[in-house]
């Protein structure tokens, strides 16, 4: 009896592994969606359980057409088998599939008719039970080389859009892959979470009820994406498992029924066109019950999914529609609100579309949501700046007016009687209360730029960062108002095609300073602390390059009728401690090395170094390329050139913004220039660092003395010990 059982059991093996599409894995496809490679079963009601599948019961299996496959609306039950062979050297993998926010996955490992591993993950479970502590859909799985494991996959969803990537990962892969991920996911929350609250301080210091409506619409956003990428489950709903089904389908009616209220409120329609007024009132209506029915369970809450999907798709549609409605009634609408939108709207049709399956590339289409929402907001932020900037224009034509009306009344005053006298104190004590009340928006707005202060100063490298990575060096930071278009870098990194150490330090100056510079150093800083961890950034040059096109990407300056031509100058170092090697590269900047000699790179050079008589000691420029970054519209990015220096010991090096050779000052109210800087740092650059510091300070104050500083000001001096 034993031997017919054993024998029976291997012919069902055999046939298991005959009927099975087998993936081998290797090197190459590790990483990539294999879903093609595998086989799917609907299983309609539900009813069908692994022992099933395992004795052959269920056989109506077929090939996934697409590496990346999307089923609809469902709320079927799909089955997923397939084998794997190990040919790589790896022996501990991971798989992903499905989209976070899936209800049920469960994995089965067969070997021999029998279940040797179950796991179960999806948001109908606690995030604690989960097998892996993951946001996404991820399993883990144990195959030695050559080895071979039947497996099945068995996905629920209620209603929603069930998407069947099949990606398998080395284990550390995987982990490296989702740190990258969170990164970039956590930059693009970082940047919503910033517009909220500068643009909350805005409607605190305005009163403006559009800003109110913007900031709730990005929280919306926020809400709307988080919970899509699975942060939702993980961080805010761990055991809760209704929260975890329902939040997608919430925070969507939410975020569609904000948009219409901010685009209403912000395009005037009340006043432009009670007809759309009427009908954006009527979609918001709509969306507070579908929001309402999303809460439900069972069958209407199936059918919610399509239904919340299609009309927002034409709640999209139809700001669009207004704004070109509108233009040609020759009302004026801001470009950039006319741009964001169009931005979001392309996302959303793409995420709607692939939704409805009319898209094939369902990661394509997930990621188009977000792109353009990102993008979007970051536009209509300038677009609100614009708003903030027309209220002001029309608040200081009121006070314009009111005192040209007080001018008026002093006129009369003499020819008037008591009467009038009487009104003349009346409109006095308005005058009086109105002053009153912008003293106190004054303040609300420089405790909103102070706020800013902290925001920036927080990007910007720590002394202690600063003074370990460069022990003999200073910064001597300056800016023009509470916050600075200058910023300074400092980080180490490793030279990937070397595995040298080294010491990345710069000096930026953006277009402009204040608010707008401090904006674009944001950007500007993002960038380059972006470029330190791109594998295949490995010179000066090309992480100017990509800072480059990061910031035309961002300011959207690749666009034809973009007329945004703001960008930054840059001196970026790399200091090679060990080997005594600089590598420089520039954006309209130069560095300056002093030392007792001319540099051998420079002995061609037009420019001859300026030269210390007394302390016989040379200042060698590099000249930086002659382009900025960003500030181009409709033309090709231009690379930008690496230099390498040979250092010695005791050659002090320094990289600066122009706001200290243009500051206005002296006797004759004549800029310093860069001819007095250089002689200035050729006089001090044999001094501490500290000391050095301290002279170029007590220099700019005795030089600007009563004059108005004209821009913001970053020396970085470094000393070679």
């Amino acid at each position: 009896m034993k031997i017919k059982l054993l024998i029976f059991s291997l012919f069902f093996f055999i046939a298991l592994k005959a009927n099975t599409p087998l993936i081998v894995l290797t090197n190459d496809n590790l990483g990539r969606s294999l879903a093609n490679k595998a086989q799917v079963c609907e299983d309609k009601d539900g009813a069908s359980n692994i022992v099933d599948f395992i004795n052959g019961n269920k056989e109506n299996f077929v090939f996934l057409k697409h590496e990346v496959s999307n089923l609809d609306f469902t709320t079927s039950t799909y089955w997923l088998k397939f084998s794997l062979k190990n040919q790589t050297d790896f022996n501990d993998f991971i798989i992903q599939t499905a989209r976070p926010i899936t209800n049920l996955t469960e994995l089965y490992e067969i070997e021999n008719g029998s279940v040797t591993n179950y796991y179960k993950n999806g948001d109908d479970i606690g995030f604690n039970q989960k097998v892996i502590k993951n946001r996404k859909i991820v399993f883990p799985i144990h195959l030695k080389k050559g080895q071979v494991k039947n497996y099945f996959i068995k996905l629920k969803s209620d209603g929603e859009v069930l998407t069947l990537p099949l990606l398998i990962f080395e284990k550390n892969d995987f982990y490296k892959i989702d740190a990258n991920e969170n990164f970039f996911n956590g930059l693009y929350y970082g940047i919503l979470l910033l517009i909220i609250v500068i643009y909350f301080f805005f409607y605190l210091f305005l009163k403006d009820k559009t800003f109110l409506f913007y900031i709730a619409y990005v929280a919306g956003v926020f809400l709307l994406q988080f919970s899509l990428d699975g942060y939702s489950f993980q961080f805010f709903f761990k055991n809760n498992h209704y929260l975890a089904n329902h939040i997608v389908l919430l925070s969507a009616s939410l975020a569609v029924f904000l948009v219409l209220l901010y685009a209403k409120v912000f395009l005037n329609l009340k006043e432009r066109s009670l007809r759309l007024f009427k009908i954006y009132n009527l979609l918001q209506f709509i969306m507070i019950g579908l929001g309402l029915l999303s809460l439900s369970t069972g069958f209407v809450y199936t059918i919610m999914y399509p239904i919340i999907n299609a009309v927002s798709l034409i709640s999209i549609l139809l700001i669009l529609y207004t704004i070109f409605y509108l233009k040609t009634k020759n009302i004026t609408i801001c470009n950039f609100f006319t741009v964001a939108f169009s931005t979001l709207i392309i996302g959303a049709v793409i995420f709607i579309l692939g939704n409805f399956n009319i898209v094939f590339d369902p990661i394509v289409s997930q990621i188009a949501l977000k792109l353009s929402s990102g993008l979007e907001v970051v536009i209509l932020s300038v677009s609100m700046a614009n708003k903030y900037r027309d209220l002001q224009k029309a608040k200081e034509e009121i006070q314009a007016k009111a005192l040209k009306t007080l001018k008026e009344k002093n006129i009369l005053m003499d020819t008037m009687n008591t009467e009038l006298e009487k009104q003349v104190k009346e409109r006095t004590k308005e005058i009086n209360e109105q002053k009153e009340v912008l003293l106190t928006q004054n303040n609300e707005i420089l405790s909103s730029i102070r706020y800013a202060e902290r925001i920036q100063s927080a990007i910007l490298p720590d002394i202690s960062q600063v003074n370990r990575l460069l022990p003999s060096s200073f910064i001597f930071y300056q800016p023009k108002d509470v916050v600075s278009g200058d910023f300074y870098f400092v980080e180490e990194t490793t030279v990937t095609t070397t595995r040298d150490k080294i010491v990345l330090f710069a000096a930026v100056d953006c277009t402009g300073h204040g608010v707008p510079g401090a904006f674009m150093s944001i950007v500007g800083n993002s960038y380059l602390r972006q470029s330190v961890y791109e594998k295949h950034i490995n010179s000066t040059g090309e992480a100017l390059e990509f800072l480059n096109q990061g910031v035309c990407r961002t300011l959207r300056q690749d666009f034809q009728k973009s007329t945004v031509r703001d960008g930054m100058d840059i001196a970026l170092c790399a200091l090679n401690i060990d080997k005594l090697e600089l590598y420089f590269s520039g954006a309209k900047n130069p560095v300056f090395i002093i030392r007792n000699e001319k540099l051998p790179e420079i002995q061609d050079s037009k420019r001859n170094p300026v030269y210390d008589e007394e302390n016989k000691l040379y200042l060698n420029e590099i000249k930086g390329d002659s382009h900025p970054i960003g500030a181009y519209v409709g033309e090709d990015l231009k690379p930008f050139k690496t230099h390498k220096i040979k250092l010695k010991k005791g050659d002090a090096i320094y990289v600066f913004s122009d706001g200290y050779a243009d500051q206005f000052g002296g006797t004759k109210g004549k800029k310093y220039n860069i001819k007095n800087f250089k002689k200035l740092l050729l006089k001090i650059s044999q001094l501490p660092m500290g000391k050095q510091k301290q002279l170029l300070s007590d220099e700019f104050e005795n030089w600007k003395a009563d004059f108005e500083q004209v821009d913001d000001v970053c020396i970085i001096g470094v000393k070679i010990t």
